[in-house]
């Protein structure tokens, strides 16, 4: 199974099938089988959930990878200004370059981070969506089931009623 609608099916199902308790609207129902079915639910949800969380596991992975690109090109940049020195002309263009290099490597790290928060976000609420159009299913539902029930009761009192004489 894969579906969540097969999972709700599974769920009507026990439902439908379980005892009621006398004189309720309530019915008993097997907690284990309940579990059962939730548990694999929690290992069929779609595909974005994991996603999600493994882009939300990239983000660091991302940044410091950026940080360790940055501090390389900062040694790079400290390593070509030492060599120099002597020529001032080129010592002002080596720290212009290295300024750009810090800035272009700011603003990817930047970028790169503002991308992932984006398409995470983008990814959770179409979960987010998924979930809450599957359980105002579910609440539909058991709507249905309740007002089936009821009507069940009211059929069974008025025959109770037709049997003693309508007292």
């Amino acid at each position: 199974m894969d579906s969540l609608v097969d999972y709700l099916d599974m769920l009507e199902d026990l439902i439908e099938g379980s005892r009621t308790v006398p004189f309720s609207n309530k019915v008993s129902l097997d907690k284990d089988q309940i579990f059962e079915i939730i548990s694999d639910m929690r290992l069929n949800l779609p595909n974005e959930i994991r996603n999600a969380q493994k882009i939300i596991d990239d983000h660091d992975r991302i940044i410091n990878d950026a940080k360790s690109k940055a501090a390389q090109i900062i040694r790079d940049a400290e390593h070509e200004q030492q060599q120099m020195v002597d020529d001032h002309q080129v010592y002002k263009l080596a720290v212009e370059q290295a300024n750009e290099l810090m800035d272009e490597t700011r603003k990817s790290a930047r970028d790169m981070r503002l991308s992932s928060i984006d398409y995470a976000d983008e990814i959770l609420l179409k979960t987010e969506n998924s979930l809450r159009e599957s359980m105002n299913s579910i609440n539909m539902q058991y709507r249905a089931i309740e007002d089936s029930f009821g009507d069940t009761i009211e059929v069974l009192y008025s025959n109770r009623q037709e049997l003693r004489g309508g007292q």
